[in-house]
């Protein structure tokens, strides 16, 4: 499965639908992030699926979501790397932008880097 189960989206439809539908969108999105690094297997992965990632991020109010974002930022570098992409470390970042109520932005920097790794991957 690897890098095939991330996907490639406009960010800027997923922030409008998001909004749109009252977050319901916003919570599919964050779903297809988990499970693009979920898939991907690196050493900073979280310990659970995608769909108990998300209803932790629920039943915590979003504090599980500050784990997960940091967790997914110290991933991302090395996911760059496997795909022969420069990666930086994010994980403060997005813990950061998590905390202070940011989280799309973190999702749509997430997307970003998806977005780039996929194209890249031929």
């Amino acid at each position: 499965m690897g890098l095939y189960a991330m996907e490639q989206k406009s960010i800027g439809v997923a922030i409008v639908l998001s909004i749109v539908t009252f977050g319901i969108y916003w919570l599919y999105w964050k779903y297809t992030i988990a499970r693009g690094f979920c898939a991907v297997q690196t050493q900073e992965q979280l310990e659970t699926s995608p769909g108990i990632t998300i209803l932790l991020y629920v039943l915590t109010g979003g504090i599980y979501g500050w784990y997960a974002y940091y967790k997914w930022g110290r991933a991302s570098i090395e996911v760059a790397a496997r795909y022969g992409r420069k990666g930086e470390e994010k994980g403060i970042l997005y813990l950061i932008l998590a905390i202070f109520g940011f989280s799309i932005v973190n999702d749509a920097l997430i997307q970003s880097d998806f977005n780039n790794w996929l194209s890249y991957r031929y």
